[in-house]
């Protein structure tokens, strides 16, 4: 990779070392706790230990990039290589209500190596944790419950009784729906389709490995029209690929991702396909956007919202492991805490935390367990609420008259 050329680049020839090390002499890192073990390399031969003139700025509880070799014990290696440094501590968490900080410092606690957040907004309603009878019932749940917050956005919602308008000033950029993996999106996005409500759906998956970006990016690469610029021929290759195409939405979605991603790289072709190669789905949000979230917890990182559901707070799904939870290892299963307080943490004022008895899963409908991390949660934070099993109305005859 590059960041490998550039590492052993630094490291065998000391005459380039020496030329970085005095053009960069003050360097700063943000989101320090996703840098994995060459980058830190990258930063040591930038910045030498242990008097190197380095600043991090970080949050240790929300190292959630393992999968992509992200180093958690990172802060603890820094603290070892430069022992001068000062430590600066922001414990105090100003976007939340007081329920939601101490909830969610609950969650953190156990393998938390530094304090947690101090409160600083009063303590607001409880946070509702929602019990459905099935996967397709959360998502309707979901639904109902942003009607009745916004007063509803329909006759039909007002008609049929599902909108209050306990909350008439949100709006539905105001809500977040999270989850642990894009597959649950499924279900949440034919429930908001039919009920007409708008959304949006991100996540923090490679742009690249979308079915239809890699079907534009091969139609372009098989136009030859060297007079035409970059845009040009990304539009002539989305054409291309949407005559006798049904699902031209999803190509004139993808065409205007890549002119943004264009507008960076020039008329450079074998530029831009670098770029689309390092992006992801996530790098496309945009907050001025009318319509309610929904993202992976991984994509919501950094983002802030109102009014919060956390979907699937399943064992097996959140925490996320493929046998017995017993079995999961211990950095594993701290590193799925990290990512329920990050995703509790994007809430600024409500929170939702819902399961389902029934969920598609691994192949098959299966009966799930609620997550052993609800546990964790203080029951004077918290209020039940169960959806109410439908029952099969009794066969009668009726009367002529």
């Amino acid at each position: 990779s590059l960041l490998g050329l550039a590492v052993r680049l630094l490291e065998n020839n000391p005459d380039v070392s020496a030329f970085y090390r005095e053009r960069f002499r003050f360097v700063s890192v943000d989101e320090f706790q996703d840098v994995d073990a060459r980058q830190y390399r990258l930063l040591t031969l930038i910045a030498p230990p242990p008097v190197g003139n380095l600043c991090v700025i970080g949050d240790p509880h929300q190292a959630i990039y393992g999968f992509r070799g992200a180093d958690a014990s990172c802060f603890d290696r820094f603290r070892r290589d430069y022992p001068g440094a000062a430590t600066v501590a922001l414990r105090r968490n100003y976007r939340s209500s007081g329920t939601i900080v101490a909830a969610s410092s609950q969650i953190i606690a156990e393998k938390a190596s530094v304090p947690i957040a101090e409160i600083v907004r009063d303590m607001h309603e409880r946070i509702t944790i929602h019990t459905a009878p099935s996967e397709p019932a959360e998502a309707e749940f979901v639904v109902a419950t942003i009607e009745q917050a916004v007063g509803g956005h329909s006759f039909f919602s007002i008609d049929s009784g599902r909108a209050g308008g306990q909350d008439a000033a949100l709006s539905f950029a105001d809500f977040a729906v999270l989850y642990r993996t894009d597959a649950q999106a499924s279900a949440l996005t034919e429930a908001f389709a039919r009920s007409g409500i708008p959304f949006r759906k991100h996540s923090h998956a490679p742009l690249a490995e979308e079915p239809t970006v890699r079907a534009l990016l091969d139609a372009l690469d098989a136009i030859d029209a060297p007079d035409h610029d970059l845009a040009t021929r990304l539009q002539n290759a989305a054409q291309r690929l949407a005559a006798g195409n049904d699902d031209t939405a999803a190509i004139n979605l993808t065409l205007q991702r890549l002119l943004l991603v264009a507008q960076t790289c020039g008329d450079d072709q074998a530029r831009f396909f670098d770029a689309v190669a390092l992006a992801s789905d996530a790098d496309f949000w945009d907050a001025r956007a009318e319509g309610v979230a929904l993202l992976t917890l991984h994509a919501a990182k950094g983002l802030e919202f109102t009014f919060v559901f956390i979907v699937g707070l399943e064992d097996g799904v959140l925490p996320m492991h493929w046998g017995k939870a017993d079995n999961i290892a211990e950095d594993e299963m701290a590193e799925e805490r990290r990512l329920f307080f990050v995703g509790m943490t994007r809430a600024k004022d409500r929170l939702v935390l819902s399961r389902a008895l029934k969920r598609h899963w691994h192949g098959r409908v299966r009966e799930q367990k609620p997550s052993p991390f609800l546990a964790d949660i203080e029951s004077e934070l918290t209020r039940h609420q169960q959806a109410q099993l439908r029952r099969k109305p009794e066969d009668r005859q009726l009367k002529l008259f």
